[in-house]
This record gives structure tokens, C-alpha cells and sequence, in this order.
């Protein structure tokens, strides 16, 4: 009994962050509808803070998934041959991005789409079925945010893809079909789980799912920053650390807490926003009238890469 109350408690407590995420939407919504349109400064802020505090903290303890990802196989591990294929994998994609902007954008978008969708539907199923219905869904999910603001997306991605035209037709055709695209993707995302769930069922967290429903609905009412990242920061970063938490335990030891892998990953952390924040000095200081949004994409995009990779082995060695 007393094991039953503090397994309950512990989901309870684990929900209290994304609980936060929900309502710090609402107070943004809020504001937006009683006072005004979000200044640039709180919306940086807001972001800023997110990126901080869960987005980059998550992504910190990559080489912490990789050590016991192969003490579990049995496999020496090595965190300078670690560190030195991460930085290869970044170098390669991010010569990709130089010479072939289009073909990298598609392909951010596709792992993007793959990594959101295999957090958000935790604990499915190794197969083709469940590994299907994740990427559409995770594609949903990116898809209802980047859709429902266009008219914001438009020119960053022209500025990435250096005013490809192709690619510019394509999102022009893309921008009046937006209802019927989230749709039908919506549709097949729902036909695709019940498949899968008749060919191999699992436990579905309704309350999980609910919460994300709200997320997204609260992105469609916030500018493109903020919305994006109250579900990065707020929902798939905070997921994320779940999901670490709980391949980090052992049998044979107490779970450590969420707040316990937040300070393991501060080191990191600090190191990258001591990056960014030279960066932006050095823009600021020297070159204001540059554009540095495409290459913030771009290196946004360039870590991404190695940090799915170490997640995917997080959720097949999960199982």
C-alpha cells in the first residue's frame, strides 16, 4: 500500500513541470488577450529562459545516455571518442547546410519530425506499424506549429534556403492548403494509431496526451517563438528528461530525481550559453546589421543530429 502511494506520488510530481508549461501558456494567452501583443523583449525572455533551464539541459546529458547505453552492451566507452564523433557528425551536417541548404532543411525537418514523435508516444512498440505512427505524429505536431505561423516561417526559411525558388513555390502552395494538410495529416495520424494499437496494443496515457493537446492548442494562439518553445522547452525537453530518468535507473538503486540529472547537466549547459552569449556580444558589437537568425538555425540544427541519435539508443534500449 505504502509502495502504491509513493508510485503515485512520484507520477504526480513528475506531472507538476508540464503542468507549469500549461500554465504559463495560459498566462501568455492571457496577457496577449487582456493587455496586448507580446513584446520582443518577453518573448525573448520567455525563450531564453525555456532554452536555459530545460532545452539545453536536456541535450547536456547526451554523453551520460551514451556511458550507460554501453556499459548496458558491454562496450568500453570513451567520452573523448565520444565528443569527437559528435563534433564530426555536426561538422558533416553543417558543411551539408553550405552546399546543399534545400536537401538539409528536409532532412532537419524529417528527424525533427522523428524525435518529436518518439517522445511524445513513449514506450510504444519496435515495429513498423508504431515506428510510423511516430514519425506522422511528431510531423503533425511540427507541422500544426509551423503552419499555423506561416506568415513568420516564410521568411526565415527563405533566408536558410537563400531564396531557393523552388522551395518558395512550394511554400507559397503549402500556405493555402494549410486547414486541409493539418487535416488530413490529424486523420491519418489517428487511422495510423488504431492500426497499431489492433496489431500490437500498449498503454496509452490519456491524461499524457490530453496535456499535449492543450500545449498545442496554446502554440496556435502565441507567436512563433513562444510557441515553439512552450513545446520544445516546455513539453519535449521536460519529456525527455522523464524518459532519461527513468532509463538511468537501476534495479539495485533509488531513481535519481529529475532535479538531481538537471545538475548533472549544468557543466554543459553553462558552456553552451557562454557560447551563445559570445556570439551575440560579437554580433552586437561588431557586425549588428547581420543576419544571424539562418545561422542559428542552422547550428540549432547541426546539434540536433548527433542528440537524436543518442536518444533513439535511449529508447530501444529502454525496451
Amino acid at each position: 500500500m505504502i509502495a502504491t502511494f509513493l508510485q503515485r506520488l512520484s507520477t504526480f510530481i513528475q506531472r507538476i513541470p508540464t503542468s507549469l508549461t500549461i500554465l504559463a501558456g495560459f498566462m501568455l494567452a492571457g496577457y496577449q488577450y487582456w493587455v496586448g501583443p507580446l513584446s520582443v523583449p518577453v518573448q525573448l525572455i520567455f525563450c531564453f529562459s525555456l532554452l536555459v533551464l530545460v532545452g539545453i539541459p536536456h541535450g547536456a546529458l547526451d554523453h551520460v545516455i551514451e556511458q550507460e547505453g554501453s556499459l548496458r552492451q558491454s562496450r568500453p566507452f570513451s567520452l573523448t571518442r565520444f565528443i569527437i564523433k559528435y563534433v564530426i557528425t555536426m561538422a558533416a551536417y553543417g558543411l551539408a547546410w553550405l552546399f546543399f541548404p534545400v536537401l538539409s532543411l528536409v532532412l532537419f525537418l524529417l528527424i525533427s519530425a522523428w524525435h518529436f514523435g518518439e517522445t511524445d508516444i513513449e514506450n510504444a512498440p519496435d515495429d513498423v506499424y508504431w515506428s510510423v505512427t511516430r514519425f506522422v505524429s511528431g510531423g503533425f505536431v511540427l507541422g500544426f506549429i509551423l503552419l499555423t505561423h506561416y506568415a513568420d516561417v516564410a521568411p526565415i526559411v527563405a533566408r536558410i534556403v537563400q531564396n531557393d525558388p523552388t522551395t518558395l513555390q512550394f511554400l507559397s502552395w503549402v500556405s493555402g492548403q494549410t486547414g486541409a494538410l493539418l487535416r488530413g495529416w490529424a486523420t491519418l495520424g489517428i487511422v495510423l494509431a488504431m492500426l497499431s494499437f489492433g496489431h500490437r496494443p500498449m498503454t496509452v496515457n490519456g491524461w499524457r496526451l490530453a496535456r499535449l493537446g492543450i500545449v498545442l492548442i496554446l502554440t496556435y494562439v502565441l507567436p512563433l517563438l513562444p510557441a515553439f518553445m512552450l513545446y520544445f522547452g516546455g513539453w519535449h525537453s521536460l519529456s525527455s528528461f522523464g524518459n532519461i530518468r527513468t532509463f538511468l535507473q537501476r534495479p539495485t538503486s533509488p531513481a535519481q530525481s529529475v532535479w538531481k540529472l538537471w545538475r548533472q547537466s549544468i557543466p554543459l549547459t553553462l558552456l553552451a550559453v557562454g557560447f551563445l552569449l559570445a556570439g551575440a556580444g560579437i554580433w552586437t558589437s561588431y557586425t549588428p546589421q547581420f543576419d544571424p537568425l539562418p545561422y542559428l538555425f542552422i547550428l540549432l540544427s547541426t546539434i540536433t543530429l548527433p542528440h537524436i541519435q543518442v536518444m533513439h539508443q535511449l529508447d530501444l534500449l529502454r525496451k
